[in-house]
């Protein structure tokens, strides 16, 4: 089925406050996977952290540039990043497009070392666009504790809120599974972005409805 033709994003839309800093905060959180990868390497983070993550860790190399985002528009006017493409290899997903990236900026235990490197307004404001993601990790919680984000005790709960909420689980290899929450778009928005003088810069953005 042909997809309607795109228009540009009217100058007044709510999503233009969204889209002038992305770019840069993208390769920002790019720039922070890599260094995540080498300290873990090092085995510079805690002890239980260190384990998680040798379960966990994406081991593919981390593009950086930045040259288009599509995100998901849904009836609220919020948004969600959908699909990325890197200028120095057109045509392929970015890094975060890899469920488990989406999982660990959202991952509690991480928040400290998000925050140093991209500093807290770029991880709060990716936190808003990136879909919230969960690593369904078999370890058991501590007692009280809940899985962030979802308010359940253990993976066995999660049946009883699906039927509220639309999550797809994604295979990432070696048994494990990420369980992604996704939007309803009502419409899809595209933009694309510049490198100059060692800045991305906004370009355009067109809507699809």
């Amino acid at each position: 089925m042909p997809q309607p033709p795109a228009s540009r994003l009217p100058d007044d839309h709510p999503a233009w406050k969204y889209l002038r800093p992305l770019g840069h905060e993208l390769s920002r959180w790019l720039a922070a996977m890599t260094a995540l990868q080498a300290r873990w390497r090092k085995g510079r983070q805690p002890e239980v952290l260190t384990a998680f993550l040798a379960r966990w860790m994406p081991q593919t190399t981390v593009a950086r540039d930045v040259t288009e985002i599509r995100l998901a528009l849904d009836a609220d006017g919020g948004v969600s990043l959908s699909h990325t493409i890197a200028g120095a290899d057109a045509g392929n997903d970015l890094a975060f497009s890899h469920p488990t990236w989406q999982a660990l900026l959202h991952l509690p235990a991480l928040r400290d070392f998000w925050t140093a490197e991209l500093r807290a307004s770029h991880h709060a404001h990716l936190l808003q666009v990136i879909p919230h993601a969960w690593c369904m990790d078999p370890t058991p919680l501590p007692p009280g504790s809940v899985i962030a984000g979802l308010g359940i005790t253990s993976w066995d709960g999660l049946e009883r809120i699906e039927s509220a909420r639309r999550f797809t689980r994604h295979p990432v290899g070696e048994g494990n599974t990420v369980l992604v929450a996704n939007p309803v778009p009502v419409a899809f928005i595209h933009a694309s972005y510049t490198h100059r003088d060692g800045q991305i810069i906004l370009q355009d953005a067109h809507l699809n409805t």
